[in-house]
């Protein structure tokens, strides 16, 4: 049997599930709040999970696409609600240790964490990729001359996942964000420890998804529009950026390729950008990131990612 495990309303996981039925595959999906609505029992001792009063056993292969939200509230109490989310970070790590299965497509962080983006930066400078000049700052006078070696063109984000939150039933996000002068002289001495980069002349952005050595790349026409030049995720509706599928050379697909087996990676949608001499910059890979829609760039990666796990339901 195939298992999937993902957060509910997680389009590309139901997508592959669609497929599965199409091709009548024996599988079965768990979602991270399915723990807390359905009942289910783990016997370390005898390494059995009951699951919604059923044995979770003839798993061949598990496919880790996402888990829960990291906005989910375990509690109103703040308190209670850090200390409960400690709680369900170590029960999803003992409920997929010990899931019986032969083989896992992509491993839990829960299991083996992900890289954060300090580590990314560094293990991409140790595979020959370009990464924008890099400083993490606390205080003004740092800010200042970083400012200032990088032409007075320099950006800020997040140094690891962005900040959401709702506000009149509105969903808010950081961006990555343009620093001006101002910005630096409105500052006290010391403020909290930010991450900043160059603001690289870009070309064009690209995204790719890594699955298992294969490349599914776009290029995002996004530098030509006020609104979308530092960060294309600030979406402009009324002309939106036009995408185009992407040819990677393979210099760049090995570098890439070593990049993730390090981190042991199956699958991944990394960041790049080709600045306006054609050089290829590295800034980021999301082990969990999206990659709906691109059947339409004739990129069918959730036909590929469905027959690879029938392949391996053996």
């Amino acid at each position: 049997m195939i298992l999937i495990l993902t957060e509910s309303f997680d389009q590309p996981a139901q997508n592959v599930a669609s497929i599965l039925d199409t091709k009548f595959a024996e599988y079965k999906v768990i979602y991270g709040t399915d723990l807390l609505q359905k009942k289910f029992s783990v016997d370390i001792t005898k390494n059995v999970i009951e699951f919604d009063n059923d044995v979770l056993d003839n798993i061949n292969i598990v496919w880790y696409r996402r888990w829960i939200s990291s906005k989910f509230e375990f509690s109103n109490n703040p308190e209670e609600n850090i200390y409960l989310k400690s709680e369900f970070e170590e029960l999803s790590s003992n409920f997929m240790l010990n899931i019986p299965t032969k083989k896992w497509l992509n491993i839990p962080p829960y299991i083996n964490p992900y890289p954060t983006k300090a580590k990314q930066l560094k293990q991409a400078i140790e595979f020959g990729l370009n990464i924008p000049r890099t400083n993490i700052s606390n205080n003004k006078i740092t800010l200042q001359e970083f400012y200032r070696e990088n032409k007075e063109n320099i950006i800020t984000k997040s140094l690891y996942n962005p900040y959401t939150y709702y506000e009149n039933d509105e969903l808010y996000c950081t961006y990555t964000t343009q620093v001006d002068d101002v910005d630096i002289q409105t500052q006290e001495n010391l403020f909290f420890p930010s991450l900043f980069q160059n603001n690289i002349k870009k070309y064009i952005e690209l995204r790719i998804f890594y699955f298992l050595g294969k490349f599914y790349s776009y290029a995002i026409f996004s530098s030509q529009n006020q609104q979308t030049s530092v960060d294309f995720r600030v979406y402009d509706h009324n002309y939106p950026n036009r995408l185009m599928k992407y040819e990677l050379p393979k210099e760049i697909k090995k570098k890439l390729t070593n990049f993730m087996t390090t981190f042991n990676l199956h699958t991944g949608s990394i960041d790049m950008i080709i600045d306006e001499i054609g050089t290829f910059h590295f800034l980021e890979v999301n082990p969990q990131g999206q990659f709906g829609g691109m059947l339409d760039l004739d990129l069918d990666i959730e036909n590929d990612i469905a027959t690879y796990l029938i392949e391996n339901n053996v």
